[in-house]
């Protein structure tokens, strides 16, 4: 064995009230006697149609699926609406398996929590994500997450986003929250670079928002802190090169994503987060790439944060101390700051690099924009943001 797959071994992320995570090039080939090991017999796998293969991921497990009576829904698609929920409701309760094995990116971790918690439920799927008193009945499948991208960080919490009616909705339980993950470099080598630059970016802004929510702690702030020493580096990198290619590239934003992801199952997401949804769901940006356009402006509004527009129990000098920190962290590394290191990476990938490239007109606009301000993500933000905040990014 190299020095190089040495120092990228799989190691053994324990962390109180997470899932067990290995991580590193090899973990994935872990799966097999993990399920033997759960005891399953019956092996539902979700993912989408074309990363399954592409990762590497349908070799892997062709390797042990001899082993087990395996079926797959492999309906996902990106920002999973309800109609794919149900059909993978409905495929697991006729094949009532063991265990439900998420394959893929944020998309396919989302559907297969949702999948192996509310194809136990006598609640029809979007009752039980418009009320979720609805959801009365235990996980009865175990449940297993392999990430192919390293960005959404979905692996390690315990809420899954499903879109329905045109809007988001999170089911956010305790069994939403998987039992064993194995995160596998090697499963995003082949990522598209526009693919991986979102990726990553979606996960450079969790660790940024949990590091500044209002519920943050010691505990998510050092796994926000950790998470951006990981994301900084390995995002430079990938700028600077143009290509995500290097191996310790891909091993860095995969551990930066999940120790993200760990950060904010404590804390949620902020308003970079509530008020991409829309440009997701209306324009089709990716996740990453809107969460990234709302990052940029985000951080300079809350380097200027006041005493009088903040809600952060900690004060207003400690979020601009948090924003400072993180500019600290990403000058060290890239040699500007955290705008420069997004737009670099969103130019390169081929995207808007700034909300004015999209040119969003105040009608149609103002008001969807506004009303997320309302929503649970935003009030998770350090400062309180208003129309007027939305009506400087609108034309």
């Amino acid at each position: 064995m190299s020095a190089a797959a040495r120092a990228l071994d799989t190691e053994l992320l324990a962390l109180p009230g997470h899932p067990a995570a290995y991580l590193g090039v090899g973990a994935a080939a872990r799966l097999g006697s993990a399920l033997e090991a759960m005891g399953a017999r019956r092996v539902l796998l979700v993912h989408g149609r074309t990363s399954y293969l592409r990762s590497g991921a349908g070799a892997l497990v062709g390797r042990w699926a001899g082993r087990f009576r395996v079926e797959h829904f492999d309906g996902v698609r990106p920002n999973p609406d309800i109609g794919q929920v149900r059909q993978g409701v409905a495929l697991a309760a006729r094949f009532r398996p063991d265990a439900v094995v998420g394959i893929g990116g944020g998309s396919s971790m989302d559907v297969a929590k949702a999948v192996a918690v509310l194809s136990a439920q006598p609640a029809d799927p979007l009752d039980c994500l418009r009320r979720p008193e609805s959801i009365t009945e235990p996980r009865r499948a175990g449940l297993v997450l392999l990430p192919t991208t390293a960005g959404s960080g979905s692996e390690m919490t315990r809420f899954a986003t499903v879109y329905a009616e045109g809007r988001k909705h999170s089911l956010d339980l305790d069994p939403v929250r998987a039992d064993l993950v194995l995160v596998d470099p090697a499963l995003g080598f082949s990522l598209p670079h526009a693919d991986s630059v979102a990726s990553g970016l979606d996960a450079l802004a969790q660790a940024v928002e949990s590091y500044w929510s209002v519920a943050a702690t010691e505990v998510s702030g050092a796994l926000a802190t950790e998470a951006l020493e990981r994301l900084l580096p390995a995002l430079t990198r990938a700028a600077d090169t143009g290509s995500f290619a290097d191996p310790r590239v891909r091993a860095d934003l995969a551990h930066g994503a999940s120790l993200a992801g760990a950060a904010i199952d404590l804390t949620r997401t902020t308003a970079a987060h509530a008020l991409s949804y829309e440009l997701t769901a209306r324009l089709g940006l990716s996740h990453g790439t809107a969460v990234a356009l709302h990052l940029d402006w985000l951080m300079g509004r809350h380097a200027a944060l006041t005493e009088e527009e903040c809600r952060h129990p900690d004060g207003a000098p400690a979020v601009r101390g948090r924003v400072e920190t993180v500019q600290r962290l990403a000058r060290e590394v890239s040699g500007g700051d955290v705008e420069r290191l997004v737009r670099r990476l969103l130019a390169a990938a081929a995207q808007p690099v700034g909300l004015h490239e999209l040119a969003l007109p105040v009608d149609g606009w103002l008001e969807p924009l506004t009303s997320a301000l309302a929503s649970g993500r935003a009030w998770n933000n350090p400062c309180v943001l208003t129309e007027t905040d939305i009506r400087r990014l609108l034309v």
